[in-house]
């Protein structure tokens, strides 16, 4: 009950009742509620006028970038001066693959590679680049674009480059590493792995148990070579060690050229182990062993410098493509696929510079 408006009516007596209409009072919950609704509403709006902006922008930068445009920002680490030390990372399974988003792919560490390279190479006051590796490699052919990028850079503009190992430095990840003019190994360091794996599930015998028949009709009787539903003969696994053979040879002779050893001390080292920081320094696979800061001053060394600002490159965003990539992160779901003629691209049966022991992230 009110003193506004009383509950009854209150007519005086004799007069006809009329209706009475109750005043709502609303509380403050009710107007925090309006509030809060109010504040989300407008940034919904403003998202949207940003997003669809950024749209416009994403596309002004791409066609920018065919002129040369920045892709990469810069971030200062340590130092003083023009003269510039350019730290690239280099994290991950090495691979050409873009990583998918709702609306947009990130470029893969392949592409990301290149940009970079090309912005310390532009950039007249970087005189040295640091790669600052964590990798246990990835596709033969990723490490070996990586690695020509790295040799083309070098060649092209006389600068230096150094290479410091974090945990893993390991097949790829070292193939890339022996374009360096000078590898610095953190004293953890797990590197070496040298040589090419090629992973062949066989599940012949399971899918004759459940009765299960592989009818492929092939142009010729190598056509199914490394098909994980029949046996492998000994003509299709001789055919693919003459292919490792290959490749394997490939990888010994980047690190006999880059390191400045005879093919047979390489081959001695290169049965796929993995050594050490300090097995890798005394079988000669690295310079020293030592910290990031001591990576930097030997990458100061070499360039002649006795001061530099050095710098971290980082992938330059819009904002749109940043929401596709979160996007992509939020929403993105792990399956289980058990269609057994998926099952080769599961396991990724190719040829790789890769060392499998590894448990990181991907």
């Amino acid at each position: 009950m009110t003193d506004t408006q009383p509950p009854y009516n209150m007519n005086p007596p004799g007069e006809g009742l009329q209706p009475v209409y109750v005043k709502k009072i609303r509380g403050a919950g009710f107007w925090v509620a309006v509030g809060l609704a109010s504040f989300f509403f407008l940034c919904t709006i403003l998202f949207c006028i940003l997003f669809i902006g950024s749209l416009f922008l994403s596309k002004a930068v791409t066609t920018a970038s065919a002129d040369g445009a920045q892709h990469v920002s810069e971030t200062i680490v340590e130092g003083k001066g023009e003269n510039k030390i350019a730290i690239i990372s280099i994290k991950g399974i090495l691979s050409t693959e873009s990583a998918e988003g709702l609306l947009f792919d990130r470029p893969g560490i392949v592409e990301i590679v290149r940009q970079q390279l090309e912005q310390a190479a532009k950039d007249t006051h970087v005189k040295a680049a640091l790669l600052d590796i964590d990798s246990p490699g990835g596709g033969i052919t990723a490490s070996d674009i990586i690695y020509n990028q790295i040799v083309k850079f070098k060649s092209d503009t006389k600068k230096k480059v150094v290479v410091y190992m974090n945990d893993v430095a390991a097949s790829g990840g070292y193939y890339i590493s022996t374009a360096a003019d000078a590898i610095v190994a953190h004293p953890t360091t797990i590197t070496g792995s040298i040589g090419v794996i090629m992973p062949l599930i066989n599940v012949a015998d399971l899918v004759s148990r459940y009765g299960i028949k592989d009818n492929s009709i092939t142009s010729g009787n190598m056509k199914e070579i490394g098909s994980p539903l029949k046996p492998m003969t000994s003509e299709e696994s001789a055919i693919l060690k003459e292919i490792i053979d290959e490749l394997y040879m490939q990888f010994v002779s980047v690190v006999s050229s880059g390191r400045n050893l005879d093919i047979e001390t390489v081959k001695k080292l290169a049965d796929g182990r993995i050594y050490t920081g300090k097995q890798a320094l005394e079988k000669g696979l690295v310079d020293q062993l030592g910290y990031r800061e001591d990576a930097i001053n030997l990458t100061k060394k070499l360039a002649g410098l006795s001061e530099a600002t050095v710098i971290q490159y980082k992938e330059q965003y819009g904002l749109a493509e940043m929401f596709g990539l979160m996007s992509g992160r939020f929403f993105q779901t792990k399956t289980i696929k058990l269609d057994i003629s998926q099952l080769q691209e599961q396991v990724k049966s190719k040829p790789s510079y890769l060392w499998t022991g590894y448990s990181g992230d991907k």
